[in-house]
């Protein structure tokens, strides 16, 4: 017997309202059935009136992948946890070698614009990383800001999550957004005062730079095209074979010829995706076939 107020992996796999609504945000977002995603599933059928929970699920079912109403629930059963300059390896590889020979080939060609993609950008702390290390290397080849363009858009699937990554907030209590971040990078944040106590805003050029759109990657469509680097880091788990190959169209139709993919550590592309492997380890990192 199941705990109060908790449900067994058992009784989650074996309710059909969970098995309907796992096979719906399978078709249209992507998400594989597991246990975790069952469990929460079966949560929040929990908290609906027993009368009510059929109509409630035939109602979700049948609305769309944009609907707002079906964009909550799936907020409220996916899992939004990270923080800045995760994954320290990929980026230090993006920091040394990816942006300075890019910006470097830019300015050459006379072509001084930068566009980059942070696709499952959850809170919105990996889109901001990648703008700080825009700017750094900037600062690093001795020019400003304001003789470059650049552009860093985070989507997500969840409306709720993306506008809290517009609001550019964070810390206090929980997980420490700010534990991998360097001293250097502070000037990028102001605190919030009495607002929000013990939290720190995004602020100055960062915020300018830094857009957030709702995104599903099972759509055909980019938000934009022409990126030169997008980031799909820690998303490819939650989602079937299936589901990658369709994100992995998307994220292709977004990128430039010659663009920059850089995926999670456990992450693999398969022959035929139309990138091809530039770096491996701990940097999952693939180039779009073609040159810019």
């Amino acid at each position: 017997m199941a705990v109060s107020g908790q449900t067994t992996n058992q009784e989650a796999a074996d309710d059909p309202d969970v098995l309907r609504l796992l096979e719906d945000l399978r078709e249209k977002s992507g998400l594989k059935r597991d246990e975790l995603l069952s469990r929460k599933i079966a949560g929040v059928l929990r908290q609906w009136p027993v009368i009510e929970r059929a109509a409630r699920v035939d109602d979700l079912v049948a609305r769309p992948h944009s609907d707002p109403v079906w964009l909550a629930f799936v907020e409220a059963v996916t899992v939004h946890e990270t923080y800045f300059f995760r994954d320290p390896g990929q980026l230090a590889v993006l920091a040394q070698d990816i942006l300075p020979a890019m910006l470097a080939a830019k300015a050459s060609a006379g072509r001084r614009s930068l566009r980059v993609w942070s696709a499952g950008c959850a809170s919105g702390e990996e889109a901001y990383t990648v703008a700080m290390l825009a700017l750094d290397a900037i600062a690093e080849r001795g020019e400003s800001l304001a003789a470059w363009s650049v552009t860093v858009v985070g989507s997500d699937i969840s409306r709720a999550i993306v506008a809290r990554a517009a609001e550019g907030i964070y810390g206090g209590p929980g997980l420490n957004a700010f534990r991998r971040m360097l001293v250097r990078h502070a000037v990028h944040f102001e605190d919030c005062g009495d607002d929000h106590p013990g939290r720190r805003r995004i602020s100055g050029r960062l915020s300018e730079l830094v857009r957030f759109r709702q995104h599903n990657l099972m759509d055909t469509d980019p938000p934009q095209t022409g990126f030169d680097i997008a980031l799909c880091r820690n998303v490819f788990i939650y989602f079937d074979d299936a589901a990658q190959k369709r994100a992995v169209a998307t994220l292709h139709r977004g990128l430039a010829a010659g663009g920059f993919l850089l995926l999670g550590v456990t992450d693999r592309l398969a022959p035929g995706s139309g990138f091809v492997r530039e770096a491996s380890g701990t940097a999952v990192i693939y180039r779009r076939a073609g040159t810019s």
